[in-house]
């Protein structure tokens, strides 16, 4: 019974700093701004691996920020505010794209750290061409995954609840997909090393 109880109290200590955040935003507006300070990061970088653009980056997070405020009142914390940030926020982005009707490739956000060593530094650029043209073959839902998981750093029940999907679900896909990625790069070395 005890054991039962420690788990259920470091589950609870785990996810009640959002509940606490929201319980406290609920009854008081001004504290509306740790939740804010606590998740505009990853919206942010979210939608700039979206939109890969800065601008519509910054609109797109405070638009989320401004549903989010207004749908608080009627939000009950169950242990998955990320998940409830993040369909909002992929919501709002595919009106974005419909709105636009275009899309920015996930590779597109890409940034390229520099290196004092000019070899290093190209061999980092061959990488990244790689994995690029990689993700260009992936579709939206594939794309998505890595967003959520690598960009928004989503844990996997988060994940299942954005995507509608069972959490087992999402995880088999995710790992599928590594492997994928994995295996076609390693593919890619071998090629390059055999012709040259």
């Amino acid at each position: 019974m005890q054991i039962k109880h420690i788990i259920a109290s470091t589950h609870n200590t785990i996810w009640d700093k959002d509940g606490e955040l929201v319980l406290a935003a609920q009854k008081e507006r001004k504290a509306f701004q740790l939740i804010y300070d606590q998740w505009s990061v990853r919206i942010y970088q979210y939608f700039y691996f979206r939109t890969n653009d800065s601008a519509s980056a910054e609109d797109l997070t405070s638009q989320l920020f401004l549903s989010a405020l207004q749908a608080l009142p009627r939000y009950q914390h169950r242990g998955h505010f990320a998940a409830w940030l993040f369909a909002i926020a992929r919501n709002l982005s595919k009106a974005y794209f419909r709105k636009s009707k275009r899309e920015v490739p996930l590779d597109a956000a890409y940034e390229l750290p520099s290196s004092s060593n000019p070899s290093d530094e190209i061999t980092h650029l061959d990488e990244i061409a790689q994995l690029r043209h990689l993700v260009l073959s992936l579709t939206e839902e594939e794309q998505e995954l890595i967003r959520l998981r690598y960009v928004a750093e989503l844990p996997f029940a988060d994940m299942a609840i954005v995507l509608k999907k069972r959490e087992d679900t999402v995880k088999k896909s995710l790992y599928r997909l590594q492997a994928r990625l994995q295996s076609a790069l390693l593919e890619r070395n071998l090629l390059e090393e055999n012709h040259a």
